[in-house]
């Protein structure tokens, strides 16, 4: 009997030594999660980066359930759902990057709203004026209809949360540990609140894994990878928040914002050098935040200063009528299923206009994306 999408994936992500990159390689190489635990050692010592002998370690583990067994008691014992980078409900913007996690350990409720993200980062030691900042931030971008993700730790992620949650609003912790291990530990009623409020407290790491420095990079291309933008409050110039911002900028070709804070204030010094070496926009305002996200910012200020669920949907349904002249191009010539690399020679366009262009025409859904082709959704 076949497993499930999220099943047949946390098997792979359980088998030691295959990690996202070899996972990406072999869904590409045999089509799905499950079709890959079907392989033989022969077929699967085709893929690059995986020997004979280790083909045939990886078959002879998968006949050993007690992995994933003891892994899905856990997940049943905590209320957590898999999400398989196959489902239709995983992030559309997260599968843009490229190494999305293979799977997502979701406490709470993922939304098609989240598309529209915002990351919110900076200093766990902040200062009293990065937490008004954070406040003042995270519930203006919420009200004008954006999502607040960050990090779940200290400091300004916990003001963004903790606004969001005030204003009624929806908000995204992902954590760099197993949510069988909640960290830190103060903010465990935090995380709780996130999930009553119909949010969401999200990991990629096995459910038992505890927090470990090595864990939090990685984290932050989760944080950047769900989010049109990354506005960082607070960083010195060695800052965690900046590996986030970097990645958006650079990794992903995301939108980074800054705020200013006193000239003579270390916490923000990270902040201007960004602004000042030009790859992060200064913003002053909520509504500068919406100006800085493009056509997504258009979609929410067609709805009016504050959103509600059903506003968003008729600001999407009007955003899809007003396509830009770089989208209908990409639209006219998906007569069928085609790669990046063919929308760029049939169009001619920019790579990074038409990896912008696709992000957003995938949340409109005018397009789908299925096994690395993109199709009009007829």
């Amino acid at each position: 009997m076949k497993q499930s999408s999220s099943h047949a994936m946390l098997q792979l992500t359980l088998t030691s030594g295959l990690g996202p990159t070899l996972i990406r390689r072999c869904l590409e190489a045999f089509g799905s999660a499950t079709q890959v635990l079907e392989a033989t050692p022969q077929a699967l010592a085709n893929v690059s980066g995986i020997s004979p002998n280790k083909a045939s370690q990886f078959v002879a583990s998968w006949s050993d359930q007690s992995a994933i067994n003891q892994e899905l008691e856990l997940i049943a014992e905590h209320g957590v759902q898999l999400l398989s980078i196959e489902d239709e409900g995983y992030p559309k913007l997260l599968k843009w990057i490229n190494d999305p996690p293979p799977l997502l350990y979701v406490r709470g409720q993922l939304s098609e709203e989240d598309a529209l993200g915002l990351a919110i980062v900076g200093a766990r030691k902040c200062t009293r004026y990065g937490r008004e900042m954070a406040d003042r931030f995270a519930a203006g971008c919420s009200q004008l209809g954006l999502s607040i993700i960050s990090g779940g730790a200290y400091g300004i992620d916990t003001a963004s949360h903790q606004a969001t949650l005030r204003v009624k609003g929806r908000t995204i912790a992902v954590i760099g540990n197993g949510l069988a291990k909640p960290y830190p530990q103060p903010n465990v009623k935090l995380f709780d609140e996130i999930v009553a409020s119909g949010g969401a407290v999200i990991s990629e790491l096995p459910m038992a894994t505890s927090p470990r420095p090595e864990n939090f990079p990685a984290r932050n291309r989760i944080i950047s990878g769900m989010s049109l933008g990354t506005l960082v409050i607070e960083a010195a110039n060695r800052s965690g928040a900046l590996i986030t911002a970097r990645l958006a900028a650079e990794d992903h070709g995301r939108e980074v914002m800054a705020l200013p804070g006193p000239v003579d204030s270390a916490m923000s010094a990270g902040c201007h050098r960004i602004i000042r070496q030009g790859w992060a926009t200064l913003v002053t305002s909520p509504a500068e935040v919406l100006e800085n996200l493009g056509d997504a910012g258009q979609l929410l200020q067609a709805g009016g200063d504050e959103m509600t669920a059903e506003s968003r949907t008729e600001s999407s349904s009007l955003f899809a009528a007003n396509l830009s002249e770089s989208q209908q191009k990409i639209m006219s010539v998906m007569d069928s299923e085609l790669a990046i690399n063919d929308i760029a020679r049939l169009t001619t366009l920019p790579m990074h206009v038409i990896q912008s262009d696709l992000t957003m025409l995938e949340i409109r859904g005018a397009i789908s994306r299925q096994a690395g082709k993109y199709a009009k959704k007829r």
